[in-house]
């Protein structure tokens, strides 16, 4: 199968050279989901797993919202997200959250439901100005939230979890970063350099300390003080002495004898412009 630029019904996806950009394509019904949707990137993010040709995932929406959850007009006609959708919906995210590449929630517009879920599965997220996030399900339509109820009061705490599964919070863009549910907040216009800033410094010689990176913070809050330490002890070795290592430090003793600064010409400052570090 190729994967290389294959378009599903619902969701595109595309690679150019060293990315992979994943968007929702339901415009029309603000990418909400439905059968097709939960299919289609179950498919797409299933096909990126134990694949080093990439160094980052985009996943991005079409249209002015990201995704609004439940497709209620699919729903009103006989649709139901039952359990093998749910799984399916489930294992989308775990996908996302499996690869060793960092992957880049672009939120844009309304951010409901299997929306916030969706978002969740990113390992950063960059919310425009105009973003809206909530989770109503279970106040409003009498489900759980999907597996936001384990997701999030891990990444906000039981109480910021509570607000937003029961006690219906809406949350502007900068309140879901003062939260934590997003990294930073930009205009609309600024999306796609704020992401230029992120993922920049990615390449192939950065890919495996950034996936083991990412495997021991996803792993963190299970994992004691003694096995975190002599796991790091062991994968610190092993990128130490690996080529790409030494690669990357020619780059940045070249930098410095050429009197840059090494390590902040890239990157972002939470919450300003992205032009702002440059």
């Amino acid at each position: 199968m190729d994967y290389e630029s294959r378009s599903h019904e619902t969701v595109d996806l595309r690679q150019d050279g060293r990315r992979v950009v994943i968007t929702l394509c339901r415009p029309e019904i603000h990418n909400a989901q439905n059968g097709a949707l939960i299919d289609d990137l179950f498919d797409v993010t299933g096909g990126l797993r134990d694949r080093d040709d990439f160094d980052v995932v985009v996943l991005r929406s079409s249209g002015e919202h990201w995704c609004t959850g439940l497709d209620m007009k699919a729903h009103r006609d006989g649709w139901r997200p039952d359990r093998a959708a749910a799984a399916k919906w489930d294992a989308a995210i775990a996908n996302l959250q499996a690869l060793d590449q960092i992957v880049v929630g672009l939120v844009d517009g309304y951010c409901l439901g299997g929306g916030v879920q969706l978002a969740m599965g990113c390992d950063l997220r960059i919310a425009t100005e105009r973003a809206i996030f909530a989770i109503p399900a279970s106040r409003e339509v009498g489900l759980l939230g999907g597996m936001a109820t384990w997701y999030l009061p891990r990444l906000l705490g039981i109480s910021r979890a509570k607000a937003l599964l029961l006690g219906g919070a809406v949350l502007s863009a900068r309140q879901a970063a003062q939260w934590g549910l997003v990294e930073q907040v930009v205009p609309a216009e600024e999306l796609n350099a704020a992401l230029e800033q992120v993922i920049a410094p990615l390449s192939a010689d950065t890919l495996s300390s950034v996936g083991e990176c990412k495997r021991i913070i996803n792993t963190a809050p299970e994992t004691g003080f003694d096995d975190a330490w002599s796991n790091y002890l062991e994968v610190q070795s092993s990128l130490m002495a690996s080529p790409a290592r030494d690669n990357r430090t020619r780059d940045v003793l070249e930098l410095m004898r050429t009197g840059r600064p090494p390590y902040l010409a890239v990157g972002w400052f939470p919450f300003d412009n992205p032009r702002a570090g440059g």
